[in-house]
């Protein structure tokens, strides 16, 4: 009960809370500020979605549930504030884009007939104590508000974190979708696969999603392969178109023997593309997902054009327009991802909040939420 009461307290904490300084008496080390009392700091929220009163209340309660797994598991910090807050915004799932050029020939994209959600996050920072500067060594200085810090968070029905969406060439699209690259592999967490921003990044993430669906749909071998051969192939020639059209611009004669120098790079990059295709088809893996480690298309012969995600490889997929369902209000949560973000300070066991995390969070009742 003691608990409850403290979170409807800090629910009510003004969110305009200013870095401030803690006197002591003796002279300020680590042992002292991993003794120090922290705090649980309402950081005020951030509330863009356009929806009702009575729908903006049901996305409170909910994030008012995952509060309470972190509160829970770390509801005393020692030497930390910790600092959460709610955040909404409207997004569209799944969207086709609509690709045109700018007359200087540069690239025009815009995002149609996406599928409209609630995107809504939790987000809680912890802020480390340290003791005051110089002049100030009988102070210890609290963590908020600062920079950086430990992050737990938790976003409901958007895969941006998973999916980057800012990735991707003209082209290689499927049913009008981007192709984009999934964060790499790093292995499993409490059954479920660990993603992460890169090898030796401190920021893992997990999707939970509901049973028997993807909200993704992998890029085949086939389909990558032949809609790269495409674009290169196109890449090639506008290069080549432009190489022209520049010298002319110029009052140049065209040079064979640069022409030349452009044409065997595209041979050798479209055989090189080729003969994987054909090796994967003798292989019959045409219709294996995509793992990929370099940008897609690279137009070079010295990097794989297949990796496997035990090597770093990053899986290629676009979003899964069926996934959604339409019966449910666009507020109510069909996908969560998790993500646990530690920073570059040293803590001792009982007071690292994403370690502890890590050992605790009830994964199983975030996965339960789904759909309700």
């Amino acid at each position: 009960m003691k608990k409850q009461i403290t979170i409807i307290v800090l629910l009510l904490i003004n969110c305009s809370v200013t870095w401030s300084q803690i006197k002591i008496t003796t002279p300020c080390n680590d042992e002292l500020l991993k003794n120090t009392p922290g705090r649980w700091l309402y950081y005020g929220d951030r509330l863009h979605a356009k929806i009702s009163k009575q729908q903006q209340q049901e996305i409170l309660n909910r994030i008012n549930k995952i509060h309470q797994f972190v509160f829970t598991i770390y509801p005393s910090p020692l030497g930390i504030d910790a600092a959460w807050f709610p955040f909404t915004s409207e997004e569209e799932f799944a969207q086709q884009v609509k690709i045109d050029h700018y007359p200087n020939g540069s690239l025009k994209e815009d995002f149609v007939n996406g599928i409209p959600v609630v995107n809504y996050e939790y987000v809680a920072k912890f802020y480390k104590y340290a003791c005051g500067f110089d002049r100030h060594k009988d102070e210890i200085m609290r963590g908020f508000p600062g920079e950086g810090g430990a992050t737990v968070g938790v976003s409901a029905n958007n895969l941006a974190g998973l999916l980057p969406r800012d990735q991707g060439a003209e082209g290689m699209e499927i049913g009008g979708r981007k192709i984009r690259m999934m964060l790499p592999v790093k292995g499993k967490w409490k059954g479920y696969t660990l993603y992460h921003l890169q090898p030796g990044s401190g920021t893992t993430m997990v999707l939970l999603h509901r049973e028997g669906m993807l909200p993704y749909i992998p890029v085949t071998r086939k389909q990558y392969l032949d809609l790269s051969i495409s674009y290169l192939t196109k890449f090639f020639d506008k290069m080549m178109t432009d190489a022209e059209e520049s010298a002319k611009l110029w009052g140049i004669k065209p040079d064979p023997a640069n022409k030349e120098k452009t044409e065997k790079p595209k041979k050798d990059v479209l055989k090189y593309y080729r003969d994987e295709l054909a090796a994967t088809t003798a292989a019959g893996l045409l219709d294996t997902p995509a793992v990929i480690t370099t940008v897609m298309c690279y137009p070079d012969t010295n990097y794989p054009i297949i990796t496997p995600e035990s090597e770093g490889g990053k899986m290629l997929a676009t979003e899964n327009p069926a996934y959604f369902r339409k019966d449910l209000p666009k507020y109510v949560p069909q996908l969560f991802v998790l993500s646990l973000e530690k920073d570059g300070w040293s803590y001792t066991p009982k007071e690292e909040p994403i370690k502890l995390m890590e050992e605790n969070f009830p994964i199983e009742k975030l996965q339960v939420m789904i759909d309700k």
